[in-house]
């Protein structure tokens, strides 16, 4: 199910980006190896069930504070916005985070946060549920990157069941709220203060 994913993923982000898939090195040790230079590898998140990252150096963004961005997001979010059948809490714990260095150009049918159509790049994509890519910043740090953002839309898709709310506070699609936008920035400037 894992390995059907991950090739599926790795075709959408093909297509997305027009670059050909690589083949990935998945660790067993669930440690990044620096002996494989640029090569993606993917690293086993800690303290999450069976939860994954793609990252092609050794640097940033460190799969413990990956997973302890993880944590603190679901805790917020099951604070203020519940998780009554824990369909956020699995979708987390089967999660693919893809780390990118370059933004992705955006080919139609992405929103900015008022609704509105947007063209340019993206910094991060929620390809399904389960899936997500972040471009890495230039920051070195989690807070600058649009990982919080990407796991709302994540989480939206996980409730709703058939999407992520793609225009997020537009019309067209329901469930991302002016509340949702703020949390992304509380939750940003918690990672912040504590230089995540």
């Amino acid at each position: 199910m894992k390995r059907d994913l991950l090739i599926l993923a790795l075709c959408c982000t093909f297509l997305l980006s027009g670059d050909p898939p690589t083949p990935v090195f998945a660790s067993r040790t669930g440690q990044c190896d620096p002996s494989r230079g640029l090569s993606p590898q993917m690293i086993r998140i800690p303290t999450l069930k069976d939860s994954w990252q793609i990252q092609r150096s050794c640097g940033f963004p460190d799969v413990r504070h990956v997973g302890f961005v993880v944590d603190l997001f679901y805790r917020r979010w099951n604070e203020q916005f519940g998780d009554k059948d824990k369909k956020v809490f699995k979708t987390l714990n089967g999660m693919m985070i893809e780390w990118g260095d370059e933004v992705k150009p955006i080919m139609g049918g992405a929103f900015d946060v008022r609704g509105d159509p947007q063209i340019g790049h993206a910094k991060g994509i929620t390809l399904m549920p389960g899936y997500i890519w972040v471009w890495k910043e230039k920051y070195q740090r989690i807070a600058a990157t649009a990982l919080v953002h990407e796991l709302v839309h994540s989480a939206l898709w996980s409730l709703s069941g058939y999407h992520g709310d793609p225009d997020h506070e537009g019309l067209e699609f329901d469930g991302w709220t002016r509340e949702h936008t703020i949390f992304i920035h509380k939750t940003n400037s918690l990672l912040a203060q504590l230089d995540i």
